[in-house]
């Protein structure tokens, strides 16, 4: 792992962006067909690129866009059906990785930590993906180096809008640092964190 100019590993300095929907301000919705049996390449091809634009994307947050770009009211049953399916087509097609709940690209590390934007509303403990928020606390740890498990883990629950309060936060992310530790990416456990460079 490279070094950075005070001689800690060097993670990338844009590690910490605002969550935005993708941006599909040129779509032609009328182009894609949410009816029939089977999704129509049109309709593939879209939520792929909501996925390029999003991933790692929980999937209630993948359909939820999905209705919000198209201009839909509801999602019926059998709309919501087609997307999955064009999923799972990106899916087998090896287009498209599925870890838990969540989509992606394929092999494509999870670089960017994404705070909420102001004014959208904030994703749930469980619609940020553990790469995601594993991604926050490396970042927060290069970012602030010696500092204790506790202040770290308190300044991911703020950087994702959360509070001390909301449920599952505080746990979620003490399992994401403690995989770090054991993946060996950070060292100085539990009272003076650093991230740990790779030999």
């Amino acid at each position: 792992m490279a070094k950075d100019a005070s001689g800690h590993p060097e993670v990338d300095k844009d590690w910490d962006v605002p969550y935005q929907p993708a941006d599909f301000l040129d779509l032609d919705r009328a182009s894609i067909p949410l009816t029939g049996k089977t999704p129509a390449p049109a309709l593939v091809e879209f939520v792929h690129q909501l996925i390029t634009a999003e991933g790692p994307i929980h999937e209630e947050v993948l359909l939820l866009h999905a209705r919000e770009v198209l201009h839909l009211k509801s999602f019926t049953s059998p709309r919501k059906k087609l997307v999955l399916a064009a999923v799972e087509q990106l899916v087998e097609g090896g287009r498209v990785a599925v870890e838990g709940d969540f989509f992606d690209l394929p092999g494509r590390p999870c670089r960017y930590a994404r705070r909420p934007f102001p004014g959208l509303t904030k994703r749930t403990v469980e619609r940020v993906a553990p790469a995601e928020r594993r991604t926050a606390l490396a970042g927060l740890i290069h970012d602030e180096p010696g500092r204790p498990y506790g202040e770290v883990v308190a300044d991911a629950v703020r950087f994702f809008g959360w509070t001390p309060g909301t449920p599952g936060a505080k746990s979620a992310l003490a399992s994401d640092l403690y995989r770090l530790r054991d993946q060996g990416r950070i060292a100085g456990w539990p009272d003076s964190l650093v991230v740990q460079a790779s030999s």
